[in-house]
Order: structure tokens, then C-alpha cells, then sequence
């Protein structure tokens, strides 16, 4: 058996999307030597402005990566640990939606907000230098 090597292993990149009411297109930026993209995990949403109570059911998402529609339109908490953004379940904890790159990719993420309130939405991807 083979053992992984370095640049083989699972790596995270986050990024933290600041959505105002009128909603948000957010490039999501990856190593020139990323080649798999592996899934993707939102946390909890937090008010922009401190003390603003969110509820993340209130933020729509789309993921396009290199023009292929990978969620479209859909509840950004479905694709979260869980709806207040508290840890379950063992590693990995990501969504898998596994995707290969070429190292030159777009990956757009398209978020909509109905809350009335400006929002933040935590989100790591997932991926891999080498398959």
C-alpha cells in the first residue's frame, strides 16, 4: 500500500463572503496546483452588524465551478454541520462534490439573501494538489 504523500493530502482554504441584502457573486480562489476539487463546508452566518440575529435558511446558494452548475439555488444550511454551525460527526466534515481542476479554474459562488440584513457566510473548500 502506498502511502499519501504531501502533495497528495486533503487541504482547506477558507473564505469569509459578506453578503449584503442585495446579494453576492464571490470568485473562490485556489492554488494554481490544486487538481481535485474535493467539497465544501458553510459554518454558521453571522450578522454583519453585531447582535443581528440570522437565520442561515435565509441565504441561497449557487456553485459554479468552470461553468458546470455544482448546487444550484438551494439553502445554504443544508450544505453545514449543522443549522447553528456546532461540530458533529467525525473528519472529514465537508460536503463532497468532487470535481477535478485544471490549476487555471473560476469557481463562482453566487449567494442570495431575503434576511433584509446584511450577512456573513463562512465557507471552506476543500481540495487536493495532486489525484
Amino acid at each position: 500500500m502506498k502511502d499519501i504523500s504531501y502533495r497528495q493530502g486533503l487541504r482547506s482554504k477558507g473564505f469569509q463572503v459578506t453578503v449584503p441584502t442585495t446579494g453576492a457573486d464571490q470568485t473562490l480562489s485556489l492554488s494554481g496546483l490544486a487538481k481535485q476539487f474535493e467539497g465544501l463546508l458553510f459554518s454558521s452566518t453571522t450578522g454583519a452588524a453585531p447582535g443581528t440575529i440570522v437565520d442561515p435558511a435565509q441565504l441561497r446558494i449557487s456553485l459554479i465551478i468552470n461553468n458546470d452548475v455544482v448546487i444550484d439555488d438551494d439553502v445554504a444550511f443544508h450544505y453545514a454541520l449543522t443549522a447553528t454551525g456546532g461540530f458533529s460527526g467525525g473528519f472529514p466534515f465537508f460536503i463532497p462534490f468532487p470535481r477535478r481542476l485544471t490549476g487555471q479554474d473560476t469557481i463562482l459562488l453566487r449567494v442570495t439573501n431575503t434576511s433584509g440584513a446584511s450577512q456573513i457566510l463562512n465557507t471552506t473548500i476543500y481540495y487536493r494538489n495532486e489525484i
